[in-house]
């Protein structure tokens, strides 16, 4: 039974079991929602739903800690950003929460393979460069309001991997060609790993 002072939990608990028919659960844990799930919530979650199989981790939440990712990892699959996959995979995190993989597949499914294997330093290595696109990006185009869509569009072009529109519907911002342009310039200098498809 579920605490009442828990109602996302009772919902999902009453809900989700029918509507899923048995597949797999993923939760997208991100400060963005109201409520970001303690450790307990997590259980509670998975005891009423026993195919809850993996947890989006995204910053600020419980995933993303040493000490979270490792409680979480004994019966939930979690999955950061990728550069955090040195400092978390020790810990239990086994897969990615961001929109590279479609950036650049074969860039980020290389890095995964280093998580695979518990390749730690060549992870620690790179590390840097992934942390640096991220800065570059909330630097750039944070400020100007991107949220995933335009994010996940622009990076896709900017590899050259997607052929994609660049516009997001009302109210999100979309990205330009400039911006695209902006992205593939900063990766020619600081990442040309992510133009080699």
């Amino acid at each position: 039974m579920l605490p009442v002072r828990w109602p996302i939990v009772s919902v999902m608990a009453a809900m989700i079991p029918r509507a899923a028919d048995g597949r797999p659960l993923s939760i997208y844990d991100t400060k963005r929602a109201k409520k970001t799930l303690t450790l307990a919530q997590h259980h509670a979650i998975k005891e009423a739903i026993p195919n809850y199989l993996m947890v989006k981790s995204n910053a600020g939440t419980l995933g993303t800690t040493v000490d979270g990712c490792q409680a979480l990892s004994t019966f939930v699959n979690v999955f950061v950003s990728e550069h955090s996959w040195a400092q978390l995979g020790p810990h239990g995190a086994r897969g990615c929460c961001s929109a590279l993989v479609y950036w650049n597949p074969r860039e980020v499914l290389q890095l995964w393979g280093k998580l695979r294997d518990a390749d730690w330093q060549a992870l620690r290595m790179n590390a840097p460069r992934l942390q640096a696109l991220s800065g570059f990006l909330a630097v750039n185009f944070g400020v100007r309001g991107f949220t995933d869509t335009a994010y996940d569009r622009m990076g896709g072009r900017a590899s050259g991997f997607l052929k994609t529109s660049l516009r997001s519907r009302a109210p999100y911002v979309s990205a330009s060609r400039e911006d695209v342009e902006r992205l593939r310039h900063w990766y020619e200098e600081h990442y040309p790993e992510m133009l080699q498809l």
